[in-house]
Parts: C-alpha cells; structure tokens; sequence
C-alpha cells in the first residue's frame, strides 16, 4: 500500500529536481549578473511585495539580518535595488529596500526563460495528458504555501 507521505516525498523529489534543472537552463542572464540564489530570492520577494524591510527579508529568508545587509549591498551595487529611508515609520533607523528597473527586466527575462524551458519539456505531451497534467498540478498547489491565489479553480 502506498503512503501518503510517499507520494509526497516522491513529488517533491521530482519537483524539485525539475525545478533545479530549469533553474540550470535558463540562468544565462542570472549567470551574466552573477546573482546567487539568495540575491534572486530578494528580487523575487520584493517584486512580490513591493518593498521590504532588512528585517522582513531576514525573517521570509531564514537567514541573519547582517547576511541580508550584506547582500542587498551587493544588489545595490549591481543596480538591481535601492535603499531608501523608511517613511513607513518614525525609525529614522529603518531603511526600505526596493527594486530597480533593471531588476525588473532581469526577472521578466529569466521568467520567460523558464517558461519556454517548461513548454519545450512538455511540447511532446498529448492533449489528455496536458490536461492531467494541469489538474495535478493545480492540486498540489493547494498544499504549497502560496500556492494557489485564486481558490475559483479549487
């Protein structure tokens, strides 16, 4: 009898391998940067959310508030984020993390570049099999924290 948690584990094993080989094909323009994985994850974040706050970054990354400061100086650097002062707050102290343009085309450029990977993965696929495709996936974004935003294809 196969478990549940077996399924689980066994998807992950193959998202995230499918993940890391997309990742692998398509970093020609994050390579070109040399922006590493956490770098990206900021860009992601604040092209999510806007804006962040050091703290903010620490806290959804996992990691210390010193690494962060040391990584957004790099971005900045790179003109891939602007520090500014936080008007959101009284704290003179606080500073508030943005992206730039160039940030902003960097990430459309490396999304298009993970979507043609994905098409061309699955261009072989029959009609039937895309469509099962798509319905387990929907399904699994169910379970995946940040998953699904609109709950009208649950």
């Amino acid at each position: 009898m196969i478990r549940k948690n077996d399924i689980v584990h066994n998807l992950r094993d193959i998202y995230g391998y499918g993940y890391t080989q997309v990742f692998n094909d398509v970093t020609d323009s994050v390579a070109r940067l040399h922006i590493s994985k956490t770098q990206m994850d900021i860009i992601q974040y604040i092209y999510l959310n806007g804006h962040a706050t050091p703290s903010a970054l620490a806290l959804e990354l996992n990691v210390q508030r010193s690494a962060i400061t040391h990584t957004v100086k790099k971005l900045e650097r790179k003109k891939l984020v602007t520090i500014r002062q936080n008007e959101l707050t009284q704290d003179k102290r606080s500073k508030l993390i943005c992206m730039t343009e160039e940030a902003e085309e960097l990430l459309e450029e490396f999304m298009d570049n993970i979507l043609g990977k994905i098409r061309a993965d699955v261009s072989y696929l029959t009609q039937e099999e895309e469509r099962k495709l798509y319905e387990a996936t929907l399904t699994i974004l169910k379970y995946i924290p940040g998953g699904t935003h609109d709950e009208t294809h649950s």
